[in-house]
């Protein structure tokens, strides 16, 4: 099963910030969509560079409760743009398989998969959509397997 025939049906809309967006935007664009965990974060020539998922805000805006030593606190606390706290993203494209999405989720722990074509960002694979489009992709396999056996 293709990433086009399953993301889209939870966020239609994609969440993209700049990388000198403020932290504090970030926030009320995040806190606006209780469906969306992840913004993406582009170049000036709207090329995927990062992602800033509800946990980094998280971190961001608990600084002071984590149990590290303060200088490696600091990277939060200090923290202003987009560019000091996003990470790399991995994305997927319409045409990628589900397969690879589920690869790149578990082994990058992103709940949001950026969905890129033509170096534009055009949706967002949601866990949930995910979710539903494997476990539907299991039933097929294991019919096929139960008809090709019987």
């Amino acid at each position: 099963m293709k990433v086009r025939n399953h993301f889209k049906t939870i966020t239609p809309e994609v969440d993209i910030v700049t990388a000198n967006t403020t932290i504090e935007v970030i926030i009320q664009i995040i806190s606006r969509n209780p469906a969306s965990r992840s913004v993406f974060v582009i170049d000036q020539d709207e090329r995927l560079i990062g992602v800033i998922s509800t946990k980094d805000v998280l971190q961001i805006l608990g600084a002071k409760y984590l149990r590290k030593r303060t200088v490696f606190v600091l990277h939060e606390i200090l923290a202003i743009t987009a560019a000091d706290i996003m990470r790399e993203a991995e994305s997927v494209g319409p045409d990628d398989d589900l397969e690879q999405a589920l690869r790149i989720a578990v082994v990058h722990n992103m709940e949001d998969i950026p969905v890129v074509e033509n170096n534009k960002v055009i949706g967002n694979l949601d866990c949930f959509e995910l979710i539903k489009g494997i476990s539907a992709q299991k039933r097929i396999e294991q019919r096929e397997r139960y008809d090709s056996s019987g």
